[in-house]
């Protein structure tokens, strides 16, 4: 029985030869990370000669830096913070930034609770915002019937305007909603004019305790902050409407008055604003981080660059899996707290003289890269400028790449996988199918059951070829077995003559009574005897030539030289027949051994003579072309049957059966040879019936290599 080889089957194998695929999106997020950091320092580089170029604008202003005083004489600061995020007056400060009502600051009436407020006040693209929030436990609102703007609930602004004159706002509510502002005389009775002012928006809402009130106004209605002040009149009686305070904006030391501080310079505003930086966030800050002026910024970009979640927030769960199993490496995504740490690092950085850029966080999330540059003065540093821009392109072409990665690399895997699978399932079921004919091709006794493969013989691949081999070996081995199953039959008919004719002898030998009976007897005995061991002989020549051209070194021939100089020798040697050449004139040279070329002419030219037709000459022909050599060699005599080609066969012969020392292995010696030399042998009847045709045609081999050689 058999030994069971185990191991892996070619399924198996194909499944881990398809596995190196991985290494493509392994490459593929290698290469996307490089390029990531690659524009990434590339948008460094670029903001960083931006700002820069803005920095350049302000280096020696030392009047922008200045004109806010650490502290003034006669006057206490009150400062309107910016404002980063879009403020909606609607009366909540909600939306307002924490570190912006966390500067809210309270005001009252010989500490009073009823009619004080506390007041937040900020600044947002050269508008000043206030949050007013008003303890007051009765709401009187403005009847819209009454002239008189003094007999109700309402907010008093008062400052200096561009003309250098006091401008008298107040701030009248009918309702809980929007309010209205007119510009009002010095008894605060009436307006200049009742024509609203348009510019100034305002909105209260009602609570248990009092209001809450919000509003917006431009900062350039005023020529500076000094003397600023807002306040609120409070009515409780409804009837009456008699005012029962006035609450106001005033110093802690009664010898000092309110200076309203807008951080922002308006002229740094306004050269920020020439430069039309659309996309970018330019922000100037000073020695103390106060910032100075800043750009517009992109509201509705930042808006809709945090609000458009999709599918890729599901890859951002993955991606610290994906980059550990493709980088080896943890992903560590940037919080908020390190966003400011490195915030501020980058900032103290440009306020000691050094630009730099680093990669941070908005307010809301979004990834940004910002670059602090300083400015400068004869001084020293007086400031800095940075200038902040949104990867969104950057991510977005990143997410992109790697849904791109993962999706591509997951369908090509699973659809190379699967081809994979099923061609190996194909492959295997073709080997299987080839194994099983080529098995039940022979029997358990060694005998063949089938002369041809039906599998895989017409496919045109490997295993195609293997099938048609097999079934080349097939056929071979047919050929063999009917060699060997003739080979009996041919040898007991072929032995049995000569056997019986030694028999006859013998038996004749002891009844002669002659010396003349005698010796007839021992000739016919000597000649049965000398039948036997010819065709011993013979056989034990045949298979002694397949051996010896196994081992047989090949040399180049002259074909042409060598069939001239035999046709010479046989018209020399031979007087049974007349032999005539014809060929070419020039070297046909063919690689083999020139003594089985002439053994192979032996047994074509012996086969020629003994049925060529008396006195007609036998023709030895040479023809010669750019890739073969062409002997042929033809007689007059009796023609071919059907089946000519067996004449090549072992013990396959037309001779009579008077025929005493052939055995029809002449032509298989001639088959035998040709086919040792690369070339082939064919019987044809002649054109016109009147004899036959041997041809042999041989590769020719280049004249330059047998030189060579």
């Amino acid at each position: 029985m058999a030994r069971r080889i185990r191991g892996p089957r070619l399924a198996t194998k194909l499944f881990f030869v398809g596995l190196v695929l991985l290494a493509v999106p392994w490459l593929s997020y290698v290469q996307l990370i490089e390029m990531e950091r690659l524009l990434l320092q590339g948008q460094q580089n670029a903001q960083l000669l931006v700002a820069r170029g803005v920095a350049t604008l302000f280096n020696e202003r030392d009047d922008f830096f200045n004109e806010l005083p650490v502290q003034l004489g006669d006057y206490e600061s009150l400062y309107a913070l910016p404002l980063y995020a879009p403020v909606r007056i609607d009366g909540s400060n909600a939306d307002w930034d924490e570190a912006t009502s966390r500067s809210a600051r309270r005001f009252s009436r010989n500490d009073e609770i009823d009619a004080s407020f506390s007041l937040t006040l900020g600044e947002q693209v050269n508008e000043l915002y206030a949050y007013i929030n008003v303890k007051d436990d009765v709401a009187v609102y403005r009847d819209l019937e009454d002239l008189s703007l003094n007999t109700a609930d309402h907010v008093r602004l008062e400052f200096t305007d561009n003309t250098d004159q006091r401008a008298r706002i107040a701030l009248t509510f009918s309702t809980p909603g929007f309010g209205t502002g007119y510009a009002m005389s010095n008894d605060w009775r009436t307006p200049l004019d009742w024509t609203p002012i348009n510019d100034l928006i305002s909105f209260m809402t009602r609570s248990e305790d009092g209001y809450h009130i919000e509003f917006r106004m431009p900062i350039n209605k005023m020529a500076h902050g000094l003397d600023f002040a807002i306040a609120f009149v409070d009515v409780d009686d409804p009837l009456t409407r008699q005012q029962r305070s006035i609450t106001q904006t005033q110093a802690e030391s009664a010898q000092n008055k309110i200076n309203l501080v807008v951080l922002r310079s308006n002229e740094a505003m306004d050269l920020i604003a020439g430069l039309e930086y659309v996309d970018t966030k330019v922000v100037v800050y000073d020695q103390q981080l106060r910032v100075r002026g800043e750009s517009t910024p992109n509201v509705e970009r930042s808006t809709t660059t945090e609000a458009s979640p999709g599918w890729t927030d599901g890859f951002g769960v993955i991606r610290p899996f994906v980059h550990f199993l493709m980088r080896g490496e943890t992903w560590n995504e940037l919080s908020q707290d390190e966003s400011g740490e490195l915030t501020q690092r980058a900032l103290n950085d440009a306020l000691a003289g050094n630009p730099t850029a680093i990669r941070r966080l908005s307010e809301h999330g979004a990834p940004l890269v910002m670059a602090a540059y300083p400015i400068r003065s004869q001084n020293g540093v007086i400031g800095a400028v940075t200038i902040e821009e949104d990867i969104e392109q950057i991510l977005t072409f990143q997410q992109a790449a790697l849904r791109q990665i993962v999706l591509v690399s997951v369908l090509t895997l699973g659809l190379i996988l699967l081809v994979t699978v099923g061609f190996s399932v194909r492959l295997a079921y073709r080997i299987r199918r080839l194994r099983r004919d080529t098995a039940g091709a022979i029997d358990a006794y060694g005998r063949l059951t089938r002369m041809s493969l039906d599998a895989e013989v017409l496919a045109g691949d490997e295993i195609g070829d293997l099938a048609r081999s097999i079934d080349d070996m097939l056929q071979r081995l047919k050929e063999h077995n009917l060699f060997v199953e003739r080979m009996p039959r041919t040898l007991r008919h072929e032995i049995n003559n000569p056997l019986n004719t030694l028999s006859t002898s013998l038996e004749n030998l002891a009844n002669a009574e002659s010396q003349a009976e005698r010796d007839d007897c021992l000739a016919s005995a000597e000649r049965g005897l000398y039948r036997i061991g010819a065709i011993v002989q013979n056989l034990a020549d045949a298979s002694n030539l397949e051996d010896s051209l196994r081992n047989e070194d090949r040399a180049p021939i002259d074909i042409q030289v060598l069939l001239e100089s035999y046709v010479r020798n046989l018209n020399l040697g031979r007087d049974s027949a007349s032999f005539v050449y014809s060929g070419p004139n020039e070297p046909a040279i063919a690689l083999g051994s020139d003594i089985h070329i002439e053994q192979m002419m032996d047994k074509i030219i012996d086969n020629a003579v003994d049925f060529h037709r008396p006195n007609s000459p036998i023709k030895v022909q040479l023809e010669v072309s750019k890739r073969f050599i062409r002997i042929t060699v033809g007689n007059r005599g009796p023609t071919l049957g059907e089946n000519a080609n067996l004449l090549f066969e072992r013990l396959v012969s037309h001779r009579s059966s008077k025929s005493t020392s052939h055995f029809g292995l002449g032509l298989y010696v001639v088959r035998v040879i040709a086919e040792y030399h690369g070339g082939t042998v064919h019987a044809f009847n002649l054109s016109d019936q009147s004899g036959v045709l041997i041809a042999v045609q041989l590769p020719r081999f280049a004249t330059d290599v047998a030189q060579a050689a």
